[in-house]
């Protein structure tokens, strides 16, 4: 016997039912019968339908599926503690959301169960998000970092000096990105949200008016009703 089982989610709001039944059709698995536990699953899970259904329906060789572990509790040790009953019933478990799938035998595969496990603790990491943000939308809180805040400190200020020094010698932008270890998209972000590039174009001027401009030399820019239309340095030598 295939026995589904689904359990009412409160937090989110969503039908759990809808994901579980894409998956059934997605893998062709046809359930002999669906238990639609109407108690929310943050309930123990002894205290809830599924009690009735370990203690008095499954029987060894039957299959107990749901789509993920959070339909069965809400926390690893309980989906611990239905997997060992399931396992002492000769009870195969699925879940179908990873294709995961615990068939009593008496050697566990080590790979098999590991797997299961991370997915999980997965799951579980998932829901908690999910539930978290679901109280702060309920509460009639924002979501996410407030509009127009930046954060403080960036991960590249440890290299900023370093990279207004290479923006200053004019190596481009994709070499510096390779210098500091990080996406060049990454950079290019950094660079225009600390406006790093007008700051090493006013260095690279100061570095070229105080190095290669001889003693007794003024610089202006272009004089005034000219018609070139290219810049340039006009220098003036006074006696």
């Amino acid at each position: 016997m295939k026995y589904g089982y689904v359990s009412n989610d409160e937090h989110t709001g969503q039908d759990p039912r809808i994901d579980f039944m894409q998956a059934l059709s997605d893998q062709k698995i046809t359930l002999d019968e669906l238990i639609d536990d109407v108690q929310a699953n943050k309930i123990h899970w002894d205290k809830r339908e599924l009690k009735e259904l370990l203690d008095h329906k499954l029987k060894k060789g039957d299959e107990l599926i749901c789509y993920e572990s959070s339909n069965i509790a809400r926390s690893t040790q309980q989906v611990l503690e239905v997997v060992v009953l399931l396992a002492q019933k000769g009870v195969t478990l699925s879940f179908l959301k990873h294709n995961d799938h615990l068939i009593p035998s008496e050697t566990v595969d080590t790979k098999e169960f590991l797997t299961m496990m991370q997915h999980i603790e997965e799951d579980f990491v998932a829901r908690r998000t999910t539930d978290a943000l679901a109280r702060r939308k309920a509460a009639g809180l924002p979501l996410g970092r407030p509009k127009g805040r930046r954060n403080k400190s960036r991960k590249l200020d440890q290299h900023k000096l370093e990279i207004k020094k290479f923006l200053a010698l004019n190596i481009s932008k994709a070499s510096i990105a390779k210098l500091v270890g990080c996406h060049a998209q990454t950079l290019y972000n950094y660079i225009d949200d600390r406006g790093l590039d007008e700051e090493a174009r006013r260095e690279r001027t100061q570095l070229l008016i105080g190095s290669e401009m001889p003693e007794g030399i003024a610089v202006r820019g272009r004089p005034k009703g000219s018609k070139n239309t290219k810049r340039h340095l006009n220098a003036e030598v006074f006696a």
